[in-house]
């Protein structure tokens, strides 16, 4: 791949002002949210998702001027073993949700309660009323697709021009992590490992289609995991 003026300026945005901008705009929005505000989470969701689609939009208008294929980026299935393969982890993957969440729905008492204190740190960023979540399940759908698209097709093909391909991964998946920096060190590890599995996958696979789907997964099970575990009052009725 033959890198670019554009290409440079892309990368820039996705590993230094993006996650700047998180950072910053993080504070703004945790201090409405503790202040009681009742449409904080609703906007910010509304404006992270804006955010990245405009960034896919403009990655897409990059690999389209400079002559490349959307295969190079991974946005087909081709055809093959890495096909079934991909098949095969990502069942697996959503099987393994799918206990995880059975597991967790028939916690009680003491359990409960721990992994509520484990999760307590994430409270003002999960969604808490039914509005909330309907948008938090939109933000799910864009940052699987978004993010997979950005932090893996195009900053692992990026990177893989000075790295290779492995070594480019690797990277790709420290950058995630510390894009996601305002969730404090925990948030850095748990998405810098979800970086690091979604990156073999598409390497491995040739395609992004099957981390798109396992993000997708992943973040409506930890929406719905604050639903059950943090969030457990509906939106309250009007009064008429």
């Amino acid at each position: 791949m033959t890198i670019g003026l554009f290409d440079h300026l892309l990368t820039l945005v996705l590993v230094v002002l993006f996650p700047l901008y998180a950072t910053r705009t993080y504070r703004t929005f945790m201090a409405k949210v503790q202040a009681g505000a009742s449409d904080a989470r609703v906007k910010e969701y509304r404006v992270t998702m804006a955010i990245q689609w405009a960034l896919v939009a403009a990655t897409l208008g990059v690999w389209s001027l400079a002559g490349r294929s959307a295969a190079s980026l991974g946005l087909t299935i081709p055809a093959g073993s890495g096909t079934l393969l991909g098949l095969g982890l990502t069942v697996l993957a959503l099987a393994f949700l799918l206990v995880q969440w059975r597991a967790i729905q028939r916690l009680e008492g003491a359990s409960l309660d721990g992994l509520r204190r484990q999760l307590a740190g994430a409270r003002d960023l999960l969604p808490a009323t039914d509005r909330e979540h309907a948008t938090f399940r939109a933000l799910c759908f864009t940052a699987g697709i978004c993010e997979e698209v950005l932090y893996r097709g195009y900053l692992i093909a990026y990177l893989a021009v000075w790295l290779g391909p492995w070594p480019a991964m690797l990277a790709a998946a420290v950058v995630f992590g510390l894009a996601h920096s305002y969730q404090g060190r925990s948030g850095i590890l748990k998405t810098g490992a979800v970086g690091l599995v979604m990156g073999a996958l598409f390497l491995l696979t040739g395609s992004l289609i099957w981390p798109m789907i396992l993000h997708v997964a992943v973040d409506l099970q930890g929406g719905a995991i604050g639903r059950r575990v943090i969030h457990q009052t509906p939106d309250p009725v009007p009064v008429a």
